[in-house]
């Protein structure tokens, strides 16, 4: 704060460098700050940051890149203007989880998260973490401003998405200005299949019925997994993670991804 103020008119303060300034500050004086430095226009300043708020409030346009995966410095000048205004104002996220990732799984929710962890070692035999795979939860609304990034950086990026009950809408033509090598989108192709919880109930009946069913009163299973969705995953992983049939799309996403 005292760097930031010009309080000598004739030794103005030209640069400023700021090291991992999250380090020492609690999460409301950190906003105070990003709000400070976005302010400042007499001085040139830089911050050295592994924060995800502090990258993208200041815009992510304007940041240089450090990553093991590249011998060289990366920028980020060719992203879209207005993803990087999305993600000035967006909630909290894992940017900086995606950008330092080689390679990466984008899932819709809590429920798909709980449960890829396991699903990948029946799949695969390994880990995440052995094969180098991060695992991030965005919401559907914002795959494509992540996909931005990874068009951009050349991140190799999995979106498991639910199909919404249009997968060719939803799934196909929505991502035609995604089609790259290193993207790939992934998806129920039947549209009654619409959800990810649909999904898992149609193939795991039998393991399902068998958690839920003897409680239910007016929902049916499918309906209670629906309405508790991060709950039954939870449930499902805890209790019967082995016996879980896995839908098709997500094992050709493990499949691609390690491509």
């Amino acid at each position: 704060e005292f760097a930031l103020r010009e309080h000598d008119a004739d030794k103005p303060l030209d640069v400023l460098l700021l090291e991992e300034p999250e380090n020492h500050l609690s999460h409301t004086n950190m906003k105070r700050l990003v709000h400070r430095i976005s302010e400042s226009r007499a001085k040139q300043i830089f911050v050295a940051t592994h924060n995800s708020l502090i990258s993208t409030r200041l815009n992510l346009r304007n940041s240089i890149l450090l990553n093991s995966s590249s011998p060289e410095p990366l920028t980020m000048r060719d992203l879209p203007e207005d993803t990087a205004k999305f993600f000035m104002k967006a909630p909290d996220n894992n940017v900086l989880e995606f950008i330092l990732s080689a390679k990466v799984i984008l899932v819709e929710g809590d429920a798909e998260y709980i449960l890829l962890d396991s699903f990948y070692s029946l799949v695969t035999g390994s880990s995440l973490e052995a094969d180098d795979i991060h695992v991030i939860s965005v919401g559907g609304t914002s795959f494509k401003r992540y996909l931005d990034i990874a068009k951009v950086l050349g991140i190799r990026t999995a979106v498991i998405r639910d199909n919404d009950g249009d997968y060719q809408t939803n799934c196909i033509d929505n991502y035609l200005g995604y089609v790259a090598d290193n993207i790939g989108i992934f998806y129920d192709a039947v549209n009654t299949s619409n959800t990810f919880e649909i999904c898992l109930y149609d193939l795991n009946r039998e393991v399902c019925d068998e958690l839920w069913l003897a409680d239910r009163k007016t929902l049916s299973v499918q309906e209670y997994m629906l309405k508790n969705k991060a709950d039954c995953a939870f449930e499902l992983l805890d209790k019967k993670a082995d016996q879980i049939i896995i839908p098709d799309y997500i094992e050709r996403a493990f499949q691609w991804i390690n491509e």
